[in-house]
């Protein structure tokens, strides 16, 4: 598995084999927005993401590397996306600076998305459930991509690298949940 750095000088997990390992279909699933607009409701705050056609996200057999994986990804699935929006895979690792926590990695499937700010509505979404979760209480580090369209537009990502110190519980407000995210690249 490698890691890319960033700035700060943080690992963030990447695995170019697990990328093509999902897109081989081997390790997929869908929760997905459908529709052209979607109200948002108590438990998602995302706008809609504007789509020409309705999006329907494709659901696969479900194959886990590990049970923190096929739990969060379980999870997360309960979530209501925005239309447009698909949960494409869930991976969980150690992460590099601190041993004994995890760090998380959530592909997500947006193909209006043009860059990782438009993410940002439902990484904070995505953050709320996580921290709620035992996992997310013993997790450091959560990134959040668009690494599960078929032909991403970019390949920065976000990226929280102080996950326990940020409450994620929509105070002091949601606006200032998103301006938590970091843009890196992860090269």
């Amino acid at each position: 598995m490698a890691y890319a750095r960033s700035t700060e000088g943080r690992g963030h997990l990447y695995s170019a084999q697990k990328i093509i390992a999902a897109v081989a279909g081997v390790f997929v699933l869908a929760a997905c927005g459908a529709g052209e607009v979607v109200t948002p409701t108590a438990e998602s705050s995302s706008p809609a993401v504007p789509t020409a056609s309705t999006v329907a996200c494709t659901e696969t057999e479900f194959y886990s590397r590990n049970s923190d994986d096929k739990y969060l990804t379980a999870e997360l699935s309960k979530m209501q996306f925005p239309a447009g929006t698909c949960l494409f895979m869930v991976n969980t690792g150690y992460a590099l600076d601190k041993p004994d926590t995890r760090h998380i990695t959530v592909h997500l499937d947006v193909a209006a998305s043009t860059s990782p700010d438009d993410l940002r509505p439902v990484a904070t979404d995505i953050a709320h459930v996580l921290k709620k979760t035992e996992i997310g209480q013993h997790t450091s580090v959560v990134d959040i991509n668009n690494w599960g369209t078929a032909k991403p537009k970019y390949r920065t990502l976000l990226t929280d690298e102080d996950f326990q110190e940020h409450p994620w519980n929509g105070v002091p407000s949601k606006e200032a949940e998103m301006a938590i995210w970091k843009i890196v690249d992860p090269k």
